[in-house]
């Protein structure tokens, strides 16, 4: 192995991070957003570190008690919904929560577990050039998000262009979709 391949296995070597990991200090918020014709799908990973795990807990446990109801799980991803907006060619596309997965009490305030929810919006159909617009300003002050398209599985949908604000929190996609072919 030469001089500079070792430096370079060295340098990846360094780089990498576990999987896992995230910053203790921050609300991890990993959104992908899948695009189909007629119906736009939002995947949101939100994992809070043990050191803002208390601060996320007590949004969701309203009454204090230190346990987390069904009622409790469900209204926090009501408030998470209000929280984030989602428009297509500049009209607003209302969400719709289509699964919740929570997390143990316990892994959250250890900073190991994440709370999944799964939105959907209808599209309007269109061909040509369209946009995409995605924005969370769920719990902005400890928040880090991310957000990322995935492949359109249907080939008539091509992705031109992704546009992120500095943190992330603001997103647009542009896309085009064809035509069908009859």
């Amino acid at each position: 192995m030469t001089a500079q391949r070792l430096l370079l296995a060295a340098v990846l070597l360094a780089l990498a991070v576990p999987a896992r990991a995230h910053r203790l200090d921050e609300y991890l918020q990993a959104a992908t957003v899948a695009v189909a014709r007629e119906r736009v799908e939002l995947h949101l990973r939100l994992t809070p570190g043990a050191e803002v795990a208390d601060a996320v807990i007590a949004r969701i446990d309203r009454d204090s008690d230190g346990t987390l109801s069904q009622a409790e799980w469900d209204g926090y991803a009501a408030a998470i919904q209000t929280d984030l907006s989602l428009e297509a060619d500049g009209s607003t596309l209302p969400l719709r929560l289509t699964r919740a997965q929570f997390a143990d009490i316990g892994q959250v305030k250890e900073g190991e577990a994440a709370i999944l929810l799964d939105f959907a919006a209808d599209l309007p159909p269109a061909s040509g050039p369209r946009s995409l617009t995605f924005e969370n300003r769920h719990q902005g002050g400890i928040a880090v998000y991310m957000v990322n398209a995935l492949a359109p599985r249907d080939p008539g949908i091509r992705i031109l262009r992704q546009h992120r604000s500095p943190d992330q929190s603001s997103w647009r996609l542009d896309f085009v979709t064809e035509r069908p072919v009859h």
